[in-house]
């Protein structure tokens, strides 16, 4: 039982991890289909696929840990402030997860930060489906408090009337509820320092690697090998990294090397590899997250220093006993026997989304000159916002639930 909760603790703690392996910038679709990466399923243990409902005992345990790590969840939001679309049905759970920008140790609440990456992890309480909605960073949405259009990456900064910059989680929410028409009241956020730390607290992973994925990570982390260590490394695990061989083949990956690995994109090596850009980048990260969660099922991980390790370094206002009832709702479907037959645990959505129904396009974009990168606009007047809305709402809920009616 230990290694079922000790999975979906790991899924909570990995999904904010994994949103960090979006898209860096946006760019066109390709129609060109890659292959996706060849997966071993690892042999589910027949005492999960057996387990026995979470023990209050073992509960206990699990929110002793949290208090011993000294995890004090964040104050309550406003609701009244949040813009919630109370007609959205109350059996799907909707939390925003949040990859922010900095790489220091701990997320410091002046320190200056982007929401580059923006999930919706969307759990449904009666049959305990998981679902993730992807919101580019360059979407442009409306700040509901100002009317203000930005990219969707600022709205986790604000600034008080002496100009002091603050982390605005309520903000952030509030920004997707009204845009998009939905009832987040949750957030998780972390950085990549997190990233790197949680993976190797779990021993780091063997991966299947291609020749120009390993090239690829060797060559980044030599490029940025000063900003890597003066933000989030250190000297012991710099000095333990082994450099991978550039070649196809199993190898073992650390904290930073698996979450380069996720977030390979594009070759930046003098040799010419394809790396497939976004769509093999999804591919990479899914593979990822299944082997971490593989080994956290095979019971090599203690689930208590998992627990407490983890916590250091997230943000969330959910409280010990909101994420064990999550844990519970989960546990209750049908997300265990998906893991059994090799079936993906997670479906996921991006917005903008492709191609509506009728084959129309959903977005624009937009480069001016002297801009680094563009903007994705979603507008009103020719339906695209209306067209993610009702996209978005389909994919989590299968209808169109409207706000205000």
């Amino acid at each position: 039982m230990k290694r079922i909760l000790a999975l979906f603790l790991a899924l909570l703690m990995f999904l904010p991890v994994f949103s960090l392996a979006e898209e860096d910038e946006f760019e066109e679709e390709y129609e060109e289909e890659y292959e996706e990466l060849d997966e071993e399923e690892d042999e589910i243990p027949e005492e999960v696929l057996n387990a026995e409902p979470v023990s209050e005992e073992l509960q206990e345990e699990i929110r002793n840990a949290l208090e011993n790590a000294d995890f004090v969840p964040t104050s309550e939001l406003d609701e009244n402030n949040l813009f919630i679309n109370r007609n959205l049905p109350e059996n799907v759970i909707n939390i925003l997860l949040l990859g922010v920008d900095t790489r220091n140790a701990e997320l410091i609440e002046e320190d200056v930060k982007l929401a580059d990456v923006q999930i919706i992890l969307s759990l449904n309480t009666e049959t305990g489906d998981v679902k993730l909605s992807s919101i580019l960073r360059d979407t442009v949405v409306v700040n509901p408090f100002t009317g203000v259009r930005s990219p969707i990456n600022y709205s986790l900064r604000s600034f008080d009337s002496k100009g002091k910059f603050h982390d605005d989680p309520q903000r952030a929410i509030a920004t997707v509820n009204y845009n998009f028409e939905m009832n987040i009241q949750y957030y998780v956020m972390i950085n990549f320092r997190g990233v790197a730390a949680i993976v190797d607290q779990l021993g780091g992973i063997d991966m299947e690697l291609t020749e120009g994925e390993a090239a690829n990570i060797n060559y980044y982390l030599k490029k940025n090998a000063k900003s890597i260590l003066k933000h989030y490394d250190t000297k012991e695990a710099k000095a333990a990294r082994v450099e991978l061989k550039v070649e196809d083949g199993v190898q073992h990956l650390d904290g930073l090397q698996a979450l380069m690995y996720a977030r390979l994109r594009q070759n930046k090596t003098k040799k010419k590899y394809n790396l497939g850009d976004d769509w093999q980048r999804t591919a990479r990260t899914r593979n990822l997250l299944d082997k971490l969660l593989q080994k956290v099922l095979k019971g090599n991980t203690d689930i208590i220093d998992l627990v407490s390790f983890s916590v250091e370094y997230i943000n969330s206002n959910m409280n010990p006993a909101t994420m064990f009832d999550l844990i519970r709702t989960v546990l209750g479907g049908n997300i265990i026997s998906k893991l059994g037959s090799g079936d993906s645990i997670m479906e996921q959505f991006r917005i903008p989304m492709g191609s509506a129904d009728d084959n129309t396009k959903t977005w624009s974009y937009v480069q001016e000159k002297g801009d680094l990168y563009g903007k994705i606009w979603l507008s009103k007047t020719n339906g695209n916002l209306q067209k993610n809305i009702e996209g978005l709402h389909e994919f989590i809920y299968g209808k169109y639930y409207p706000a205000g009616e």
